[in-house]
């Protein structure tokens, strides 16, 4: 990966605009409203499971284009990347598989089932998101499959009582032009907001041979807004839509096994949809909609080769019921996925349709002994039309031992279906599905502390983690019969154990200096042999100093990422055996500038990639 300068061009008008530079000395003030740890809002100190939040703010004093980048310095987690900006990437944490993260734009179920179930995050960008939500651990019992390892929740900037309307321009190395505009307007009965934004580069070549540059696009827009129609009824909506192509190296598998340039094109499209009532009388009442769609299509030459599709649709009722102090969330929910893969006929036929549907019943409690003991319960259970029924659990405690300490543990089963890939996917000469797969289960632990100063201008926290999976799905196993790939369960199981260890302190008023190590072993078993598993980085980590000077109007931030040494698996041209090899550790080091000019323009420059690792 090369080097990346970038810079602004011409910052045009930008009314009302939040600061980009504030930052708060007064780390006392968590108690953050939390939307996706629990089936209702809930304050932070009062959640069992570790949190992180993603700010508007830190995204802008970042100046981060993609939100994979902003994931790099969150503990526990892993990013993967095949190539330049656009290639492949995946995001793994506490030593998870990919499609073990279950992602949430606006609420609706972000990981696509036309690719493997995992989330596309080469193409979320930040442009318009206003926080992110991580709450790290099993949350299957609340939010079904997929949300094995972590739930991240994109929640997209929406409208408010005040107009006001923002825009950026963008301009950078490998001709990367980024220019966007957003607005927002309301009055005290309702409120919209809008953005668009896009993102093209040039990009960077990985191929040994030649000099193509793979470059990449990607156009977002969206649009929400709330009615409130009276005290008690409020309604929402919002549409989201994002087109995307990247330019992709072809695979030399006569010579080498490496990437070698080709005309090769991958798009994507993704469009999301959600409407939500909710009426507050005794009981509040929810009742969504959600839709998901996604297509993805492969070019060579401009012609298109092969295709797969899906559409999601989902539909929930709710009913939260206080009793007392506590609070009692129930909840109906069914959800209907549509899988459609398209192909060239021969030795075999990958044209085909599926479907999968699922009914689910989930129940939350959240028990307060006092003011300073929280206790969270969930159970689901899901009646799957191609599986068991599968019933999932969570029971986590927050406790406020002194003003500064606080414990916390968490335990939870999740679970994860077979992905429509696995199961029918089919990729002559290469690939054929397995129908008979079992869903992949399995229980997680967590105990965490948190000790804030004296003073509350430092926060230290430290989580010790486990998980134990069963019925993992290798989707690399070969088939001695049809002399191609598989999919199946392994017999043994996988292990992953590990500490994350945070640190945030205010050296000055103007000085915010942060830090995270992750220590993750993740290994499976299987014949009886145990490795350690692929692509997880023993060690992880990050480092960040954020420095405020002339008046608060200029600003440095410098970050810097740390991925540890790890292996992955090297296929040779035909008949050699597949490889284990190992990836080096390296730095990613980003440092943004910015200068307030006026109220209404900001100037920055970033770079990112100052060590130019490889």
């Amino acid at each position: 990966m090369s080097t990346y300068n970038s810079f602004l061009v011409f910052p045009a008008c930008v009314l009302l605009c939040t600061p980009i530079y504030a930052q708060s000395n007064d780390f006392s003030s968590d108690d953050t409203i939390i939307v996706s740890a629990s089936r209702s809002p809930l304050d932070r100190p009062k959640i069992g499971s570790a949190i992180t939040v993603i700010t508007r703010e830190q995204i802008e004093r970042r100046q981060a284009r993609y939100v994979s980048d902003v994931l790099r310095s969150i503990p526990g987690f892993s990013v993967s990347q095949t190539g330049g900006i656009g290639a492949q990437t995946q995001v793994r944490v506490r030593g998870s598989e990919a499609n073990h993260v279950l992602v949430l734009v606006d609420g609706v179920r972000a990981n696509d089932p036309a690719s493997g179930d995992e989330f596309r995050w080469e193409f979320l960008t930040t442009a318009n998101i206003e926080r992110i939500e991580i709450v790290r651990g099993p949350q299957s019992a609340l939010w079904g499959s997929d949300a094995v390892a972590a739930v991240v929740n994109v929640i997209t900037r929406s409208g408010s009582g005040t107009s006001r309307f923002d825009y950026y321009t963008e301009a950078g190395a490998n001709d990367t032009l980024n220019a966007g505009i957003g607005g927002r307007a309301g009055r005290e009965n309702w409120s919209l907001g809008f953005g668009l934004e896009r993102l093209a580069t040039d990009g960077t070549n990985i191929s040994r041979i030649g000099n193509e540059k793979d470059g990449s696009d990607v156009l977002t827009s969206s649009l929400t807004g709330q009615i409130q129609a009276s005290d008690q009824l409020l309604f929402d909506f919002g549409l989201r839509r994002v087109d995307a192509s990247s330019d992709i190296d072809a695979v030399d598998f006569i010579v080498t096994g490496l990437p070698v340039d080709g005309d090769l094109v991958l798009e994507n499209e993704q469009t999301y949809v959600h409407a939500g009532v909710m009426l507050q009388t005794t009981i509040r009442h929810h009742l969504n909609a959600r839709y998901l769609k996604t297509e993805n299509a492969s070019l060579a030459s401009g012609l298109q080769n092969s295709s797969s599709a899906s559409n999601r649709v989902t539909f929930s009722y709710q009913a939260d019921i206080p009793l007392r102090d506590d609070l009692l969330s129930l909840a109906l929910e069914h959800e209907k996925t549509n899988f459609r893969q398209r192909g060239t006929v021969g030795f075999g036929n990958p044209n085909q349709d599926q479907d999968m549907s699922v009914s689910s019943i989930i129940t939350d409690y959240q028990h307060h002994s006092g003011d300073n003991l929280t206790w969270l319960m969930s159970l689901r259970f899901d009646d799957n039309s191609d599986f068991d029924s599968i019933v999932s659990g969570r029971a986590s405690v927050a406790w406020q031992v002194t003003d500064r300490t606080r414990l916390s543990a968490n335990i939870g089963r999740g679970q994860k279906s077979p992905t429509f890939i696995e199961r029918f996917g089919f990729f002559p000469g290469q690939f054929i599905g397995n129908s008979n797969l079992r869903p992949e289960k399995s229980t997680a632990y967590e105990m965490g502390i948190e000790f804030r100063s004296t003073d509350d201008n430092a926060l230290l926290g430290l989580t010790l983690f486990r998980q134990d999976l069963k019925d993992e799905i290798n989707g690399f196993a070969f088939d001695p019969v049809m002399l191609m790939f598989t999919a199946e369960n392994r017999m043994g199981g996988s292990h992953r154990d590990g500490v994350e260890i945070s640190a945030r302190m205010m050296v000055m008023d103007t000085l915010e200096v942060s830090a995270n190590y992750t220590y993750t072993d993740s290994n499976e078993t299987n014949a009886g042999v145990t490795t350690n598993e692929l692509r997880r980085p023993r060690h992880s980590g990050n480092v960040t100093l954020a420095h405020q000077f002339l008046a608060n109007r200029a600003n440095v931030l410098l970050a810097a990422d740390y991925g540890g040494t790890r292996s992955d698996i090297f296929f040779p041209p035909f008949p050699n055996p597949s490889q284990i090899v190992r990836l080096d550790n390296y730095w990613l080091v980003d440092v943004t500038i910015g200068y307030k000019l006026t109220d209404r323009f900001d100037l920055f420059v970033r770079a990112n990639n100052l060590l130019d690792q490889d």
